[in-house]
């Protein structure tokens, strides 16, 4: 907590008023006591009389004025704003930011680290040759794969992902470019979800490279750079668990290479399933029969939601060390290329880390007519669920159909990674607002 600078003016919100004892026989008084937020910290003062009499009315929350003199004690103080005495309304901006965490640091505090750990992200992409792009959040089109609700608004909809716009600047003769702003996605609210979220987008020409291999070490490379911040934030928290967790994670995010497992293998070890080949409904079903696994037969009927429903259980398993996830079922990844050998998989990677997923990377689709064919099979998927029709980002198409690169892209969700990095047990403890504070 810094220290107040004498005759320098601060403001503050009062947390605590406590008049003066009255004297008693056997002794004098007990002065006033006043403790003020400023920033997040709390200051306790003895309240000189002179002073109190100008709190006549002022109650928990009032904004006060005040000055310090040389030995720290109040020189100089005025109520700003006064309402009925007592806690500040429960939705109130007062001391929303301000009030320690449930057991840790304010949101302040968190919010504060979050700018540190955003700045340092531009940064590591800045020095990787990486060139910041500020694409439109408001598109004609927005993806339309079934597992998304966008939001309409106006004549178009809130982006679900830059990703059409990324990579049209690829076509374009960008080779490495990033978006580090809002995206939006309908109905996702949870402890590890918000309807408007912080996602970082970055595509890199890859040529001949492996696509994943690359998008492995961007990771390695700029998680790697923000480890740090883990250790710093363990300083934050007062129980000794979250302080060894954070500093556990500092090191692992260090120590690269991290672990690699296929989807495949992981539903092996995990549920006892063989996923090998396995690109429909029907097999996926007999799959997990064959499994024993309990519930099977309420499994959604679609693909996409049967697998997930039994992710979700392999995704309970993982350990807090990062893990590397590769070998998506092809009908998981409208937007990567199939793997050349075994085109019942997509070259698709997911990091996971501290039980989160937080990053989703794909070897990107360059076919116009297959990307084409996948969008058609997106829209009738959104058909068969009862969910709106979308419009196709045709400006994207026709930019496929002039060429673009071999490339590779990755998705980070930023306010994950700032959850990760602080040790919050929620994410809208790391943002400004929450959806409902809107």
């Amino acid at each position: 907590m810094k220290p107040l600078v004498p005759g320098q003016t601060y403001h503050g919100r009062i947390a605590d008023l406590r008049p003066a004892d009255p004297p008693s026989p056997q002794q004098s008084a007990a002065p006033a006591r006043l403790t003020v937020y400023v920033e997040d910290a709390l200051r306790r003062f003895a309240l000189p009389a002179t002073l109190a009499s100008r709190l006549r009315g002022a109650g928990s929350g009032t904004l006060v004025r005040f000055a310090v003199d040389g030995a720290g004690a109040l020189a100089v103080l005025a109520p700003l704003g006064v309402q009925a005495p007592g806690e500040p309304p429960p939705g109130g901006d007062a001391l929303r930011w301000r009030r320690p965490g449930r057991s840790g640091p304010s949101r302040m505090a968190l919010l504060a680290l979050r700018h540190r750990i955003l700045r340092a992200v531009r940064d590591w992409l800045d020095g990787e040759g990486f060139l910041e792009a500020e694409t439109p959040a408001l598109v004609r089109a927005p993806s339309p794969e079934a597992v998304f609700t966008p939001l309409a608004a106006g004549e178009g909809y809130l982006i679900t992902s830059p990703e059409f716009q990324l990579k049209r600047m690829l076509v374009g003769g960008f080779e490495r470019v990033y978006r580090l702003g809002p995206a939006f996605r309908g109905g996702e609210v949870g402890a590890h979800h918000n309807p408007e979220f912080t996602l970082l987008e970055w595509y890199r020409v890859t040529g001949d490279a492996p696509a994943l291999a690359a998008l492995a070490g961007d990771l390695a490379g700029l998680l790697g750079s923000l480890a740090p911040y883990a250790g710093e934030a363990a300083a934050l928290w007062p129980d000794a668990p979250t302080r060894a967790r954070l500093e556990r994670l500092s090191a692992d995010l260090r120590a690269v290479p991290w672990r690699q497992a296929t989807v495949r293998g992981l539903f092996r070890e995990t549920l006892g399933l063989e996923l090998g080949g396995v690109a429909t409904p029907a097999g996926l079903h007999a799959a997990a029969r064959a499994a024993g696994l309990g519930g099977a037969e309420a499994l959604p009927a679609d693909f996409t939601g049967a697998f997930s429903a039994l992710w979700l259980r392999v995704e309970a398993a993982l350990d807090a060390a990062p893990l590397l996830v590769t070998e998506w079922p092809a009908p998981t990844a409208s937007l990567a290329r199939l793997k050349p050998d075994d085109p019942s998989v997509a070259e698709r990677m997911e990091l996971y880390a501290g039980g989160l997923e937080l990053a989703n990377g794909f070897a990107e689709l360059t076919d116009p007519a297959e990307q084409r064919r996948r969008f058609a099979a997106d829209l009738a998927e959104r058909n068969r669920l009862g969910l709106p029709s979308l419009p196709l980002d045709e400006a994207f198409l026709a930019a496929l159909a002039e060429g673009m690169p071999p490339a590779a892209g990755m998705a980070l969700g930023i306010d994950r990674l700032v959850l990760l990095l602080t040790g919050a047990q929620a994410i809208r403890d790391v943002l400004p607002f929450a959806w409902d504070e809107r």
